[in-house]
């Protein structure tokens, strides 16, 4: 029996973004929609190439998940909450960098990221939301794991306060 090969970061967000349109012109009914995801959810590069079409593109997918979808990221566990906060992370940043820059459609596209984000984490485990928005608030002030994380994508200061700010809002959001 041959064993299938994992799929890479271009082919999951491929796939994922196939089956979004199919989803939203009426060709897949969101329970397929979920059982397909379910698949990429799998692995790294499935989970990276789904979140990274899902959060930041056009599909309304993630502005109000279907309850299949938000069951399939549950089951993801903490790699799905560790994936969510990043990307809350990074969708702050990137707002305040494009807004620097005067490209207000792409800090749109940031917010967007930002907003589905918190979305999605009041829909995940709450102990390990909680704990991850701990560790990445810790690293906002310098402290723990986190801060190579945003020092790997080169975050200066006012970025790191905004995704402080963001982080410590979700909380309050989330209590």
């Amino acid at each position: 029996m041959r064993q299938e090969q994992p799929l890479s970061f271009a082919e999951a967000i491929n796939r994922t973004e196939l089956w979004l349109r199919q989803w939203q012109a009426g060709a897949m009914g969101t329970e397929a929609l979920a059982q397909r995801f379910a698949g990429l959810l799998t692995c790294a590069d499935g989970r990276r190439g789904f979140f990274v079409v899902a959060l930041a593109g056009p599909s309304p997918l993630l502005d109000h998940p279907p309850t299949p979808i938000v069951e399939q990221l549950q089951r993801g566990g903490t790699l799905v909450v560790d994936l969510v906060v990043r990307n809350l992370a990074m969708g702050t940043a990137m707002a305040l960098e494009h807004q620097r820059q005067g490209h207000g459609e792409q800090a749109k596209g940031s917010l967007r990221v930002q907003r589905r984000a918190q979305g999605l984490l009041a829909q995940l485990d709450p102990l390990a939301v909680r704990h991850r928005l701990e560790q990445l608030l810790a690293a906002t002030e310098g402290q723990g794991a986190d801060v190579a994380f945003l020092e790997r994508w080169n975050y200066d200061a006012a970025q790191r306060q905004a995704i402080g700010r963001v982080v410590a809002a979700t909380q309050r959001r989330l209590a």
